[in-house]
């Protein structure tokens, strides 16, 4: 009598039928998903909101990918005139076209935009600042917030942060009244708006003065802002919708107007920034600047310029990659990386107590 074949079956343990039967959900879901989005049931259109299970997930997977990207962010300081007047008047040429003027109903047009922009009056009554900087700077994919135009220029972005943060303290009211009185006194004259003219100064000492600069300089950086040589997210967009005429105009406008006077600073070191300007160092290779500004007129002069400026510029020069695309500079990239901090400020004081009319 043969022996018959004995077979074991081996019984799956608790955790193998549990990971099994977890492929088979996951597979269901993948091909219910993909029927699901194939089958074109869902309204993709702008005129018809998400569903709120849809916007619970966006809205979480937004606020925490922003907290966590924006760890670790350095935050200047922030109630400092001179970034809020420039941030505001960015905002008013710039971000008003989507988010409105504060304290004024938005365009119907943009307030049909998925997701509406929202009123940036409560910025930070849902974000801290480095969360408000990373969003102005990186912006937010699917929503028609754009990334800052220029990299390297935290500078100019915190100048929008800055205003946003005085736009929550004062109230859209009181801020309505600000940008009112500054649209007036500006005349909506788009450099003007920044620059001023005429022999005023700037609308904050992070801006350049163009009073008397040569006309070749001038052209020259419209161009350059124009053509993306240069970095900056507020000149940029201007200078993009400018023709050559107006290019031209401009220059010559700037270039007539009387140069300005130096001011004085008796707290920094004018010596070491005479020395930088007129001997250079030659220890750490750095040339004298008077070997190419005010010799050059392509080059800028610096005599009477804004002192926070110019030490703002060789401050973000020491950022390799910042506004290194034209043969200009790429030179002071070089130059800014051998100046320590100190250096670049003791430089920038000196020019900003020379008359720019005695150096010519």
């Amino acid at each position: 009598m043969s022996k018959e074949k004995i077979v074991k079956v081996r019984q799956l343990t608790r955790w193998q039928r549990i990971g099994v039967a977890s492929l088979f959900v996951m597979g269901a879901l993948v091909l219910a998903g993909g029927a699901f989005i194939l089958s074109g049931i869902y309204n993709i259109g702008a005129s018809r909101d998400h569903w709120s299970i849809t916007n619970f997930i966006i809205t979480i997977l937004r606020d925490r990918s922003v907290a966590v990207a924006s760890g670790g962010i350095e935050v200047p300081e922030l109630d400092d005139p001179d970034l809020y007047q420039l941030g505001e008047q960015h905002f008013l040429g710039t971000c008003t076209t989507c988010h409105g003027t504060p304290g004024e109903p938005l365009n119907p047009l943009y307030s049909h935009m998925l997701p509406k922009p929202p009123d940036l009056t409560g910025a930070f009554e849902h974000y801290d600042a480095r969360e408000v900087f990373w969003v102005v700077n990186h912006g937010l994919k699917y929503t028609g917030m754009p990334a800052w135009p220029a990299a390297h220029r935290p500078d100019e972005v915190w100048s929008v942060v800055s205003y946003l943060r005085r736009l929550n303290k004062i109230g859209p009211e009181n801020a309505a009244i600000e940008d009112s009185a500054a649209e007036q006194a500006q005349n909506l004259n788009t450099c003007a708006r920044c620059h001023e003219a005429a022999g005023q100064p700037p609308v904050s000492d992070l801006v350049p003065r163009l009073d008397g600069l040569s006309e070749a300089y001038l052209r020259r950086a419209l161009e350059e802002y124009r053509g993306g040589q240069r970095a900056s997210g507020i000149m940029a967009p201007i200078a993009f919708d400018m023709s050559d005429e107006e290019i031209a105009s401009n220059a010559a406008s700037y270039a007539s107007l009387p140069p300005p006077a130096g001011r004085q600073n008796s707290n920094a070191n004018i010596a070491l920034g005479r020395q930088i300007a007129r001997q250079g160092l030659p220890e750490q290779d750095v040339p004298a600047c008077q070997s190419c500004h005010g010799v050059n007129p392509a080059a800028s002069r610096l005599e009477g310029q804004s002192e926070r400026y110019m030490a703002t510029q060789l401050k973000l020069w020491q950022h390799a990659g910042h506004r290194d695309a034209s043969a200009e500079g790429r030179l002071m990239s070089v130059i800014g990386q051998r100046l320590t901090e100190a250096q670049g400020k003791a430089v920038s004081a000196y020019y900003a107590t020379q008359n720019a009319e005695e150096a010519q």
